[in-house]
């Protein structure tokens, strides 16, 4: 056994030593996060019902219910509910979001025991997913908003007179959102081309059987594109998105971006982009893991930050410092898996290069002598 070979067989036991290392502290940190989701769940429920700010705003009514479709069709619905009642309707939608996260597959379980590398988006479970994605975006936004902000471009910021209304607001926010940005034009748009592709099959013909296929390809693309034997995300990875699903991804975010700006309530012009890097990561998941996926991502943003800003704004003992403390974890993680990923990806290019470089350094050898 060579002296170069002991070295190449000791370099790659302790790279696996590290990668299962650093894969232990990646499921630390997500169990971490995800307690700190559940409590902030908890946490909102006390604010609106609990504190005495909380429970002035769940008295009032809320007369309508704005709606989005097609990111332009947008309506609202006559209502006569009690904030109160709306709050807690809210509360249970991402309630059973995080159910169907749960129990959708890869099991939870399986994920965090197989889970090899930092950051797995299309092997693993969402809610294994989710905080490590969400963080890595939050890192994103974050940076390119400090970026934009020392050129003297500005971001802005939404404020409201009554935090707690301001809290419901952003909260019911990713659900309206969703619905007009992913589902009714990203599922749509795919669903009806999934439809096209299979008007000459006899399996799929009928009025019956489209309705569901498009109704599958609007609650979970993967799944209606699975049905068909088409490549996925799943198994191909971002070759599995179709040239229709990177152009739908392109329109979403760029109008999603731009609408924040152009709908007002305290943005300027530099959330644009901000919101443009955001919803290309929630167009993502949504074509991976289904509609629950970006409500979840944008949960994360809204509801979550929100709760622990409105403790903070309502002078809970502790709240402050409770919310940088969140703050912190979630830039600290996210930085970490971000260096990960950037590190995890020279590398990969690197060792392409290698293994290009050998193959040409072969081909040239085996070439006769001519000379």
């Amino acid at each position: 056994m060579t002296l170069e070979y002991r070295g190449a067989r000791l370099f790659v036991t302790l790279r696996e030593e590290a990668i299962a290392a650093f894969a232990k502290v990646v499921m630390a940190l997500v169990v971490i996060l995800l307690a700190t989701y559940f409590f902030s769940m908890a946490l909102g429920l006390y604010l609106v019902y609990a504190s005495p700010e909380g429970l002035d705003a769940a008295s009032r009514l809320v007369f309508e219910l704005p709606l989005s479709v097609l990111m332009v069709a947008n309506f609202s619905i006559p209502m006569g509910a009690h904030v109160g009642v709306f709050f807690f309707a809210i509360w249970l939608l991402y309630a059973a979001a995080f159910v169907l996260a749960l129990l959708d597959a890869p099991p939870f379980a399986t994920s965090v025991r197989n889970s090899i590398l930092p950051v797995c988006f299309t092997q693993s479970n969402y809610l294994v997913v989710l905080p490590q994605l969400s963080t890595v975006v939050l890192v994103a936004v974050v940076f390119l908003q400090t970026l934009q902000e020392s050129a003297g471009v500005q971001t802005g910021g939404l404020s409201f007179e009554n935090p707690v209304l301001g809290f419901l607001s952003v909260s019911y926010a990713p659900f309206v959102e969703e619905l007009s940005y992913r589902i009714t034009t990203i599922g749509l748009l795919d669903g009806l081309h999934l439809v096209w592709k299979t008007r000459q099959d006899p399996q799929y013909q009928g009025i019956k059987r489209g309705f569901r296929l498009l109704a599958t390809a609007m609650w979970k693309p993967e799944k209606a594109k699975g049905s068909l034997g088409l490549r996925t995300i799943g198994n191909s990875g971002v070759r599995g998105i179709s040239r229709l699903e990177w152009l739908t991804l392109a329109v979403t975010s760029g109008a999603f971006g731009a609408a924040h700006f152009l709908y007002g309530g305290g943005w300027e012009i530099g959330k644009i982009s901000t919101a443009m890097v955001s919803g290309l990561a929630l167009g993502f998941v949504y074509l991976r893991y289904g509609a629950y996926a970006p409500v979840l991502l944008h949960w994360f943003f809204n509801y979550y930050f929100g709760a622990f800003d409105l403790a903070s704004q309502l002078g809970l003992p502790g709240a402050e410092m409770l919310a940088k403390g969140i703050e912190l974890l979630n830039f600290g993680a996210g930085t970490l898996l971000a260096v990960a990923l950037v590190v995890s990806c020279l590398a990969g290019l690197w060792s392409a290069m290698r293994q290009r470089a050998k193959a040409q350094r072969e081909r040239v050898g085996s070439l006769p002598n001519v000379s």
